[in-house]
């Protein structure tokens, strides 16, 4: 009896096996399409799951300026931790830029600086235009890149009626004072990545700067376009030879009137010999993952000051490091060793002559 009820079972089974496949077969065109788009809503579902963890994960979270104060409140208090440091915070362009009268004013210029910018991690492009004037030798200096945690440039002017130094084994050059108050030149630029405008920068200046935290750039990615607006067709003439003479090309530079134009782009001046191939890589690896960390510690904030306080509380080194914005005081530890055998800028008089 048993055997007679596992054989019908048996049978049965084959049967309804039988049935189904027969039933596919019949319906196979249907059944596909239908299977296709079960496949895509379920598909779609999981997408639109893994979209709002996503979104939740990365919301924005509120400012924490009710707590701490207001935004002109919060600026005050960071432009007075970056005084000692010579640079000040501009909100609207989300920038730090360098002011008129700070420490580096008194240091002036010389090619050792930019000889210790590499290994200090600012990987950046040097570009100096060297002419005389009115009885002085002028220095004009772009500069763009990464300065450790920031990408930024500079564009400085200088002088200098004195002799070159000669100090054997140390340097061998023109050491330039920064221009006096008198002096300054009305200047701007223009400051770009890939062709997209980061931020601008104008006025009367030694010493016009921009730098934007937490952003990584190789040199080659930054240009800048540059207006100086100098004092005479004479100074002009002198300055205009000067970028010749080191390869710019008209498409590169304009006049007009008293101002010219430049387009730096790819240096054409040497550059530092201590910016090598492996100082480079290096040094941009370490800038990069600097920026990274800021980024992680400062993920869901929009606002830099929103950032700053949050890092200020939960990494003071990292805040302590953002303040050293731009060439830091290592830049200029040359001066220390040189600055007995240079002439003093108050015995050089200014353009009009008067001491």
């Amino acid at each position: 009896m048993l055997l007679i009820l596992q054989i019908k079972y048996l049978y049965m089974g084959l049967s309804a096996g039988a049935s189904a496949l027969a039933f596919l077969s019949q319906y196979k065109l249907l059944l596909l399409p239908v299977g296709l788009i079960l496949l895509f809503l379920v598909s779609l579902l999981y997408r639109k799951s893994k979209k709002k963890k996503r979104k939740k994960a990365q919301r924005v979270i509120p400012p924490v300026s009710k707590i701490i104060g207001t935004d002109g409140e919060r600026i005050d208090a960071l432009n007075k931790d970056l005084e000692p440091f010579g640079f000040r915070y501009e909100p609207y362009q989300d920038i730090f830029y360098s002011g008129m009268n700070t420490w580096q004013r008194d240091y002036g210029y010389c090619r050792l600086y930019d000889e210790a910018a590499a290994p200090l991690s600012m990987i950046i492009d040097c570009e100096p235009i060297r002419f005389e004037y009115a009885g002085k030798r002028w220095m004009i200096e772009f500069w763009k890149g990464q300065y450790g945690m920031t990408t930024g440039g500079e564009v400085g002017i200088y002088y200098t009626t004195g002799p070159d130094l000669n100090i054997p084994g140390i340097f061998n050059g023109t050491f330039y004072h920064c221009v006096k108050d008198e002096d300054r030149v009305n200047m701007a630029f223009a400051f770009r990545k890939n062709g997209n405008l980061m931020f601008t920068r104008h006025g009367y200046h030694w010493w016009l700067t921009g730098f934007k935290l937490g952003e990584f750039s190789d040199p080659e990615d930054l240009t800048m376009d540059i207006m100086l607006e100098l004092y005479d067709k004479t100074m002009v003439k002198a300055f205009v030879d000067a970028l010749k003479k080191v390869g710019y090309k008209e498409s590169e530079y304009a006049v007009h009137g008293n101002r010219v134009y430049v387009h730096f782009g790819k240096p054409h001046t040497s550059q530092p010999v201590t910016r090598t191939a492996f100082t480079e890589y290096i040094m941009q690896r370490n800038n990069e993952s600097f920026c990274r960390a800021y980024a992680r510690l400062t993920e869901g904030y929009t606002n830099t000051l929103d950032r700053l306080d949050i890092v200020q509380e939960k990494s003071p080194s990292m805040y302590n490091q953002i303040l050293r914005v731009g060439k830091p005081k290592g830049v200029f530890e040359a001066f220390d060793t040189i600055k007995n055998f240079i002439k003093e800028p108050s015995k050089e008089p200014s353009i009009d002559g008067k001491e």
